[in-house]
């Protein structure tokens, strides 16, 4: 998933919003090369456009809220990123394209 979102430029939006429920459903294996992919995966697809944006940062508020730890940082993990500057900025310019 994560290289995916990160080499597959001419991919819809609908392969990376399939792979959403994915990611939450295996968001409490608290093995350190999972945990660490699914973050890659989550922010890697919230950065790619702004719809993708907004159903990945769904998706981190549910898991920051989570009773589970791994699934709390992971959600948390994502949300700081995408609430960087540079993120942001990134976003925007990609929506005016």
């Amino acid at each position: 998933m994560a290289c995916l979102c990160g080499h597959d430029k001419t991919a819809n939006n609908d392969r990376f919003l399939e792979c959403l429920p994915l990611i939450e459903e295996a968001a409490t294996d608290e093995r350190n090369f999972v945990k660490k992919g699914l973050s890659w995966a989550l922010r890697g697809i919230g950065r790619r456009n702004l719809e993708l944006n907004e159903a990945a940062t769904e998706l981190a508020h549910r898991l920051s809220q989570s009773s589970d730890p791994t699934a709390r940082w992971l959600g948390k993990e994502a949300l700081r990123e995408f609430a960087r500057p540079v993120v942001v900025n990134q976003l925007r310019k990609k929506k005016k394209t």
